[in-house]
Parts: structure tokens; sequence; C-alpha cells
């Protein structure tokens, strides 16, 4: 009995986490398209996400400006990797905030990459961490 009880509160939270991210998906989307076209005047091409117990993955894709790919053209890889090193340091704290404030969370880590090469941006967002409640809380 008490496995079949865990085993539903797993698939419960899972329902959950899933009903959770496409709900605020398209949210966080607009937020974050709204700071690359507002700071950078440029469109992302898409953005997806996988949400874990604490920790949101997000992967951007065509966040590379058309200035980076010109300098990428003409050879100037160390000059596109300082450019793309300087607007990331202006949008991750900018991003953080957007999913502290759309998730209501506290993300205590945020950390991100992009390949140039792929036009990819990852990021990771990992949340403050919340303990569970256990069945020994439901009890009376």
């Amino acid at each position: 009995m008490a496995i079949r009880i865990s085993v539903n509160l797993y698939l419960l939270d899972m329902n959950q986490k899933a009903i959770r991210i496409k709900t605020i998906e398209p949210l966080l989307s607009q937020k974050i398209k709204d700071i690359y076209q507002e700071r950078l005047e440029h469109q992302l091409n898409d953005i997806y996400y996988k949400l874990f117990d604490s920790t949101l993955i997000i992967i951007l894709e065509g966040t590379i400006t058309s200035t980076e790919k010109l300098l990428k053209d003409n050879d100037r890889l160390y000059l596109v990797t300082q450019v793309r090193e300087a607007i990331e340091r202006a949008i991750q704290p900018q991003i953080k905030n957007i999913i502290e404030e759309v998730m209501d969370v506290k993300v205590v880590d945020f950390l991100s990459d992009t390949t140039i090469d792929n036009d990819l941006t990852g990021a990771i967002a990992i949340f403050e961490f919340k303990p569970r409640r256990t069945l020994d809380d439901h009890k009376p």
C-alpha cells in the first residue's frame, strides 16, 4: 500500500510540474524575448524548457546577433567571444529576475553558455531548495 501511495504522489507531482511549466511557459518566453528585442533589437527564434524539482533548463535558439555573425564571418572569433560574454553579463541578471518573478522562486544559481556556431544558448536556473512535505505530515 505504501508503495502505491508513493507512486501515485510521484505521478501527481510529475503532472503538476508539467502543468506548471505549460502554464508559465508563454509568459516566461514572452518576457525573455522582450529582453532580447528591447536591449539588443534582436528576435529569438524559439525557447524550450525542462523543469525538474529545483532546476529549470532553458534552450534559446537564435541568440547570436547580426553584429556577432558579421564578426564571426570575418574571422574575428576572439572579438565575437568578448562581445558574447558582455551580452551574457548584461542579459543573465534580467533573465534570472524574470524566472524568479514568473515562477515565484528564488534562483540561487544561474549558469548559461552560448555556442556561436550553433546559434544556441543553454541556461540552467537552480532554485532555492524547499523541502517536500512527507507522508508523515499528513497524519492526523
